[in-house]
């Protein structure tokens, strides 16, 4: 009869060197996942945020008694966690009751050295009551 020689119980190093290969591989993929879901996050919220400034913009615009003027302007506001920059401008339209009104909002970032990253351009129309 032949004996059998008792074999260590244990993974081999390849075996181990292979398991670790595919864990590194897997953690890269989910990194990079993670990353682009932050990224499409970030950029969702800023547009988010961006449309409700220009609305609330607009509708003050609505909510005054006379239509306003032609021309651009800028302004700079703190909303939500951010600070933004609003570019409008005001033009007229065929009818004169009517004023066409643009608005390019921007995100402020102090840690980027361009400053501002344009989240939204926005138009709407403003008429007499």
């Amino acid at each position: 009869m032949r004996r059998r020689a008792n074999r260590a119980a244990g993974f081999t190093l390849i075996e181990v060197m292979i398991a670790l290969m595919i864990f590194g591989l897997l953690a890269a993929t989910l990194q990079q996942v993670a990353s682009g879901y932050m990224g499409n996050y970030r950029r969702i919220e800023g547009q988010t945020l961006a449309t409700w400034i220009a609305r609330n913009r607009l509708t003050e615009m609505r909510l005054q008694d006379e239509l306003p003027g032609t021309g651009e302007s800028d302004e700079e506001l703190s909303y939500g966690p951010y600070d933004w920059e609003i570019e409008t401008d005001i033009s007229n339209t065929e009818d004169p009751a009517i004023r066409r009104v643009e608005m390019t909002v921007y995100r402020i970032n102090e840690r980027v050295a361009n400053r501002r990253q344009q989240q939204l351009v926005f138009t709407g129309f403003l008429g007499q009551n």
